[in-house]
């Protein structure tokens, strides 16, 4: 629905606007979570049989984050890109304030998995 509204309201070529969004929102997210692996690691528990990179964790993270930035740099510095990041930042935006808002009104929501009924307290 919000991509029917942008296409009426976006001047030109709307679809190759909003499908350029949409390759610039999953590389936002893919670079949010190495960020998130990278500050967290050391207090993540390990598994005995499970995958594990062992010392070549670090420069594989590093590296992953070095790819997603040069992706980024290569989705948003072209002049026609403007828009499509304005929609992704609008997307973020929306996105953080349905968090923010689930944070202050329904927190229990936030403190389980979706069909983990056994979280909820009846």
């Amino acid at each position: 629905m919000l991509g029917v509204v942008l296409m009426v309201g976006l001047p030109g070529a709307a679809l190759l606007k909003l499908v350029t969004a949409s390759t610039i929102l999953p590389a936002v997210t893919y670079g949010s979570t190495v960020v998130l692996h990278l500050a967290v690691r050391r207090g993540l528990s390990r598994r005995e049989g499970a995958f594990d990179l062992g010392c070549l964790e670090l420069p594989v993270a590093i590296c992953a984050l070095v790819w997603m930035l040069v992706a980024m740099s290569v989705l948003v510095t072209p002049a026609g890109a403007l828009t499509p990041v304005v929609i992704v930042i609008g997307l973020l935006l929306v996105g953080g304030l349905f968090f923010l808002g689930m944070l202050a009104f329904d927190r229990e929501a936030l403190d389980a998995e979706p069909g983990d009924e056994s979280a909820f307290k009846h």
